[in-house]
């Protein structure tokens, strides 16, 4: 499954690449995270409880990041698994610097999905993805949003 999208943050490029890189601001940004903790450098350990159609199930896995070019960019491997199946992705990140505490973030990668879980259908998958990342996206705004008016 590919995914790929695009996001403009109301905050400096070098403040969204530190939210991306928060534990905290992450899981409170992913719809059904029960948990993220930073294992090493760049390293996360996780859980999450999805929906996706008839089935319900946490998966429990890792998130790596590599290729960090601070602020630029990253690249994300996410390796997960659960009763239901499992799921295997990397994905590209960008940040661009629009000027005017704008930052433009581009995303792409590509995931596969096996297991029970698959068997829901790809339409789905999409469609239950694409809503994870619009919340999640709309999260890490507020979040943004939060931290800029404290300074």
């Amino acid at each position: 499954m590919i995914i790929e999208g695009e996001h403009v943050f109301n905050g400096p490029r070098e403040a969204v690449y530190e939210m991306f890189n928060d534990p905290n601001a992450l899981a409170t940004a992913v719809p059904g995270m029960q948990k993220l903790e930073k294992i090493d450098e760049s390293h996360y350990e996780g859980a999450i409880h999805l929906r996706i159609g008839p089935i319900s199930a946490v998966f429990a896995g890792v998130l790596g990041l590599t290729d960090e070019n601070p602020p630029e960019s990253c690249t994300l491997n996410v390796e997960g698994k659960g009763v239901a199946g499992f799921a295997k992705g990397v994905g590209k990140v960008n940040f661009t610097d629009l000027g005017d505490n704008k930052t433009l973030l581009k995303y792409s990668g590509d995931v596969n999905i096996g297991g029970t879980l698959a068997s829901v259908g790809q339409r789905m998958i999409d469609s239950v993805a694409k809503s994870m990342i619009k919340s999640g996206l709309e999260k890490l705004d507020k979040t943004l949003e939060e931290r800029w008016q404290q300074k």
